[in-house]
């Protein structure tokens, strides 16, 4: 996925704290308010994707996550709303499958965050 490669010095590939860092212009405070935003609004993006109900409501869920993702460095979860984007709505079986990975990999960048950002993690 374009945009979406690890940079030298990324923590991992779930989550690039110098990303956030980056992005946030070494303010700590900013880096956990930012953070906490993002994770308090994770359950919401998901669940409309699992809510989709057309493929335009699909690939806008799939490309609001993926961006916020970016901006955050949850790199593994900006690769995966990368690739729901493009996936075929119709293909329910796979979009199912697919949902059940980002679920996994929403629940592995809230415990890599926490490790980072303690103060950001409720």
């Amino acid at each position: 996925m374009a945009g979406a490669k690890l940079r030298q010095g990324a923590d991992s590939a779930v989550f690039d704290r110098l990303g956030l860092e980056h992005n946030t212009m070494h303010d700590q405070r900013l880096a956990e308010e930012v953070l906490g935003l993002f994770l308090v609004q994770l359950p919401a993006t998901l669940k409309l994707l699992e809510e989709a109900g057309t493929a335009l409501d699909w690939k806008f869920a799939a490309h609001t996550l993926k961006g916020s993702a970016a901006s955050v460095g949850a790199l593994k979860l900006q690769n995966l709303a990368a690739c729901l984007e493009v996936l075929a709505f119709a293909d329910v079986p796979l979009r199912l499958l697919r949902l059940q990975g980002l679920r996994a990999a929403a629940a592995e960048f809230r415990e890599a965050a926490r490790g980072a950002y303690p103060a950001a993690v409720g």
